[in-house]
């Protein structure tokens, strides 16, 4: 080679994968060049890593592991009881407030206990919000049971998808405790009034949910882990942008609960759209074909700020002044408003395996002839008892009578309950719904005694 020797330099890390070939025979100017070229990649790249390792260590610090034990279910709960595992992650020390999923602290009746890595003990928790369409729960344990050295993680809110970022979450998959996962932001999964989500590769297995998803070139929070596919890999990512409205509202003390409308909005072409397609009271000055332009002079569209009932979070008034465009016209109107609250602040009386709530959605009333009495509605039912063996109905029901008397409340309900003879069987009956198009119902009972009887504003038992 005319007196010229080569040699090859791979470099093999996170970002840089090349080779290059160094010649003698080059003037000394070019390989001083070389030379200088190649430092600086090592030490660029040795800062990145180091880095890189100094954020997983904060958020692994800030990660919990949460272990939940349902005791009586509601209807977005899997089952009527049970015990699971999942993740959470610190997002405001001074109060002792963790993020996770809705999911993994239960919507129904759960104890919820928490514990860091190293600890050998766990914190009981108590829960302060659950949000069902984005799967968001905050939970509190007192700032104390926060070991030192533990930094809350900060969320970047106004985070929008770049395809391939590289990402890392904490969680604890299949049980691999305080686990760190590598992956990229795939894309985005519209499930439309149910929320929409990213994708990813990073792993996504039972106990992985409620965990941190960091942007690895910022140490932002960007996400929460929350679900996977059965038939792939891919996992699903609450959003920044979703979480943040209602951590925000939480830490300011105000109720970031969507708010409860009469009505609802059409999904057109696989969208949500701003056009009124279902109206529940004929009393609501709405009617269906309606397109929303604003709120109380809030413009709003479903594509830019979500669905209306997201766009109004934590609106507390009992009414709003909605700017509509009807048979070409715009016109403004006043529309009342129900305040929401967070799905495990329902009131739920439970006996023998049942645990029964009062239906508010007004679509649930709608379907019962927009009747203005109390609806019974059976959250789940727990198949261990003896009594629920057989039973024909199924959880989400409404309930027609129970002991021959209908139009209840649970106030009412409870004192029938609490008053029954002993071992003698009540009835009840429920209304099952065939959801055919030419949808009907029917009526079908089932007897009970009355045993273990318990409710959300009874006294704790010893």
């Amino acid at each position: 080679m005319s007196g010229r020797w080569s040699f090859r330099i791979t470099l093999k890390n996170t970002w840089v994968n090349r080779v290059i070939t160094y010649n003698k025979g080059y003037p000394r100017l070019f390989r001083c060049a070389v030379a200088t070229f190649l430092a600086t990649i090592c030490v660029s790249t040795a800062v990145s890593v180091a880095d890189e390792q100094l954020m997983i260590d904060r958020a692994t610090r800030a990660t919990v592991l949460i272990k939940t034990h349902l005791k009586h279910g509601f209807i977005e709960d899997e089952s009527a009881s049970d015990r699971w595992r999942g993740s959470g992650f610190v997002v405001d020390r001074d109060v002792g407030l963790i993020m996770t999923n809705a999911h993994v602290a239960g919507y129904g009746v759960s104890t919820v206990r928490v514990q860091f890595e190293g600890q050998k003990k766990f914190a009981e928790a108590t829960k302060v919000f659950l949000d069902g369409k984005h799967d968001v729960a905050l939970i509190k344990i007192s700032p104390d049971e926060i070991p030192e050295g533990t930094s809350e993680l900060a969320f970047d809110c106004d985070y929008s998808l770049s395809r391939g970022n590289r990402v890392f979450s904490l969680g604890h998959p299949e049980g691999q405790d305080f686990t760190v996962s590598f992956g990229v932001l795939s894309g985005a999964k519209d499930f439309h009034v149910d929320g929409s989500y990213f994708t990813t590769d990073l792993v996504t297995e039972p106990g992985s949910s409620g965990g941190p998803v960091v942007l690895a070139e910022t140490g932002s929070v960007i996400g929460m882990t929350t679900a996977g596919f059965d038939e792939s890999d891919i996992g699903f990512i609450t959003k920044s942008s979703d979480i943040c409205p209602i951590l925000n509202l939480v830490r300011e003390r105000k109720n970031p609960s969507r708010p409860r409308f009469g009505f609802q909005t059409m999904v057109v072409d696989k969208e949500l759209s701003p056009t009124v397609g279902a109206v529940f009271d004929n009393t609501l000055p709405v009617k269906i074909g309606d397109e929303i332009l604003s709120w109380n002079g809030n413009l709003w569209s479903p594509r830019e700020h979500g669905d209306l009932g997201d766009a109004m979070r934590g609106y507390s008034d009992d009414a709003v002044q909605l700017t509509l465009v009807r048979d070409g016209q715009e016109t403004s109107l006043s529309v009342p408003v129900t305040v929401g609250r967070s799905i495990h602040e329902k009131e739920w009386i439970y006996f023998t395996g049942l645990t029964i709530t009062e239906d508010v959605k007004a679509d649930a009333r709608y379907v019962m002839g927009n009747t203005s009495a109390p609806l019974l509605h059976i959250e789940t039912i727990d198949t261990d008892f003896n009594d629920t063996e057989d039973v024909e109905f199924y959880r989400g029901v409404d309930i027609a009578s129970v002991g021959g008397v209908s139009e209840m409340d649970l106030k009412a309900l409870y004192q029938m309950l609490s008053e029954w003879p002993e071992e003698s069987e009540i009835r009840v009956v429920a209304r099952v719904f065939d959801w055919t198009p030419e949808s009907y119902s029917h009526l079908m009972s089932h007897s009970f005694t009355v045993k273990d009887l318990d409710c959300s504003w009874c006294p704790e038992k010893p």
